[in-house]
């Protein structure tokens, strides 16, 4: 093989792997396309995956070709990227296009523009938020309220995503502007419900995929980059609680600690889990030709738990079952319409991620550290939880839809 075509070979991969990991796909999904990659033109790839970087060795003819892939500034989600990779790797691993034409073909999806315009998101994400509301058990002043908090904050997350402002700094401002919007609402009275009215919001933020993708890559040995995924989705977390608990400092609102759990009947918490994966789906660009699938995918999870709860199951057992639920419908959905089974499998958990969990139990270690000694037990108690069930919960929805994604998903 000349050196040059190895060069390209070694380029393509990297940009196939750079493409694929900041577009939300796990470090197995990243190592499976680039080796696939490089294998249809006859060289064989050993690759390392960091969050930083990719280091990608090219081995052809007894020649060594070594790179290093550009930083990953940050993990988005984009599933129209990850299925347009996904296809082109089939039609290069079935030879239907040569180097020369895959590369300018990764070129054009490197360059994608959205699938959905910018408002419809930000409509829609709000959207999701009154939806998580009412999955919560929110009155419907406290749904209008979410809807218009959820639709404000995700706007001023994209212009301070447009302004490249600090990975952190994004939610934990989103967070606090729904916060504050949804703290002004329950000072003026509006809602029966007024923890949801701060909490809602900030659910929508939560960084479900880098959780999940977390803990699936130590599932499969990725345990470096599984960390780190984990370690990031800690931190954005941290960051909109700390903007939730700013936000009520500021309107005088609270968020309790303890909290009853309410329960939808299962007819309307189908119609809510639909609506709430409609917002997902535009946010995380899937294609629209098979977007319906990722909104029969959210119904089926968090309808299938809250089943299991009005039948008596805990709430860790009963999200395991929605995931695995959701995990077989992805894979049957990924073989019909030859797209990646996490285009169908993200939209369709990520309601579940236990995002109000989360900003309960950070809130309540607040308070057991400014009480100090003079903590109640019962506070204690319930911080560790809440602390608990997060871990619990990102690891049943992890281990849900790894289980049936674990069969070889169609190239294309």
């Amino acid at each position: 093989m000349e050196p040059a075509r190895a060069e390209e070979v070694a380029h393509r991969s990297l940009q196939i792997g750079r493409i694929l990991l900041g577009s939300g796909s796990d470090t197995g999904q990243v190592r499976s396309a680039m080796t696939s990659f490089a294998s249809a033109f006859d060289c064989e790839a050993h690759l390392m995956v960091s969050y930083e970087a990719l280091l990608l060795t090219v081995v052809a003819d007894n020649q060594f070709r070594t790179k290093i892939g550009y930083r990953i500034p940050a993990m988005n989600v984009n599933m129209a990227l990850v299925a347009a990779v996904t296809n082109l790797v089939g039609k290069v691993e079935q030879r239907q296009i040569d180097l020369g034409k895959s590369g300018e073909e990764l070129d054009r999806i490197e360059h994608l523009p959205p699938v959905y315009g910018r408002w419809a998101v930000i409509i829609a994400i709000g959207l999701t938020a009154g939806s998580l509301a009412r999955l919560f058990g929110s009155d419907w002043a406290t749904f209008w309220v979410s809807w218009v908090a959820g639709s404000l904050g995700m706007w001023l997350r994209q212009i301070l995503g447009r302004l490249r402002f600090n990975l952190f700094l994004i939610p934990f401002a989103g967070a606090l502007t729904g916060g504050l919007i949804g703290g002004v609402a329950v000072r003026m009275g509006l809602s029966n419900t007024p923890a949801l009215c701060l909490v809602a919001p900030g659910m929508i933020v939560v960084p479900g995929v880098p959780l999940v993708n977390g803990v699936q890559d130590i599932i499969k040995n990725h345990v470096t980059m599984g960390l780190a995924r984990l370690g990031l989705g800690l931190v954005i977390t941290l960051a909109i609680a700390f903007g939730l608990i700013i936000a009520t400092g500021l309107t005088g609102a609270t968020i309790p600690v303890e909290a009853t759990q309410y329960l939808l009947s299962v007819p309307e918490d189908a119609l809510f889990s639909a609506l709430a994966a409609v917002g997902y789906l535009l946010l995380f660009n899937v294609p629209v030709r098979f977007a319906w699938a990722g909104v029969v995918c959210g119904l089926a999870s968090h309808t299938i738990r809250t089943l299991c709860l009005h039948l008596g199951i805990d709430i860790i057992s009963g999200t395991l079952i929605g995931a695995l639920a959701v995990g077989f419908l992805a894979q049957r959905f990924a073989r019909y319409f030859a797209a990646p089974a996490v285009a169908f499998a993200f939209p369709g958990v990520v309601a579940m991620v236990p995002g109000a969990f989360a900003f309960r139990a950070v809130i309540g270690a607040l308070k057991i550290i400014h009480e100090g000694a003079a903590t109640n037990v019962a506070l204690v108690n319930e911080t560790i939880a809440l602390a608990m069930s997060c871990v619990l919960m990102v690891g049943a929805i992890a281990i849900g839809i790894a289980v049936p994604l674990a069969v070889r998903e169609p190239s294309g």
